[in-house]
């Protein structure tokens, strides 16, 4: 394990975890608010409703922000993840000029593929929540024969490009974009990302279907919502909101 003291915050180095986000809340105690734990290769790595990411390339991003909020007053939990999509699709698109897209609620996908997912897990105390892990795999270098074996459309920075990048560079600009607007973000919520953030969702104004607590469901997908919330129409056409679920299609 390897420290490295920068301006903003502290990166910890593993040469190899089951899963960062594990490895931090295991350790939440040792690590101070705005740490970044980034591995080169992850073995048991977890998406959302404990999916599996593949990742036994070691030179992709496979990383967890620890962050600790002095208050959690209007504190934007909820928003966390939505954030960070934005963050990710800032950087695709200055760094590596891809057209990135957000799936609902915060995958990446490239070319309808998909390039970056997130999870965020919470540590609670006393009923209390201390902190938020916000886990990210972004594939980099990922290589065509690795991505083929994935059980869904994925593609990654390198495949798109025909160029290699050094995954450590990409990382530093990605926390540094994370950490430009995370004050503002703090501060006003889901509000100051909203229009990024529906600018860039691949599915708003489709027909989506969501599968919720095992059940699927069809929805037309009409608008986000002032709190990140998605508005949705159902088969009846009755207007409802959709806070959690996943988008199959």
């Amino acid at each position: 394990m390897v420290n490295l003291n920068m301006s903003k915050y502290t990166i910890i180095t593993l040469d190899e975890a089951p899963s960062t986000n594990s490895w931090a809340l295991e350790n939440i105690s040792c690590l101070d608010d705005g740490a970044v734990v980034y591995t080169a290769k992850q073995t048991a790595g977890r998406g959302r409703y404990n999916r599996k990411w593949v990742c036994d390339e070691s030179d992709n991003i496979y990383m967890s922000l620890v962050l600790k909020p002095k208050s959690a007053d209007n504190y934007p939990f909820a928003n966390l993840t939505q954030y960070l999509s934005v963050v990710v699709c800032r950087l695709l698109s200055s760094e590596f000029l891809l057209n990135a897209r957000i799936k609902w609620p915060n995958d990446i996908l490239v070319n309808g593929a998909k390039i970056s997912g997130i999870l965020a897990e919470a540590y609670t105390h006393n009923n209390k929540i201390e902190a938020v892990i916000l886990g990210l795999g972004l594939n980099i270098n990922m290589k065509q024969e690795t991505l083929d074996k994935i059980d869904q459309k994925a593609t990654s920075i390198s495949a798109v490009t025909g160029k290699n990048y050094n995954s450590e560079t990409v990382l530093k600009k990605l926390i540094d974009t994370f950490y430009e607007s995370y004050d503002e973000f703090v501060s006003l919520g889901f509000s100051c990302i909203k229009d990024l953030y529906i600018s860039k969702c691949d599915f708003l104004g489709k027909n989506i279907l969501i599968s919720e607590n095992g059940e699927k469901k069809q929805y037309f997908a009409k608008a986000i919502d002032s709190d990140g919330l998605l508005i949705a129409l159902n088969e009846n056409n009755e207007e409802c909101k959709i806070i959690t679920g996943d988008l199959l299609c």
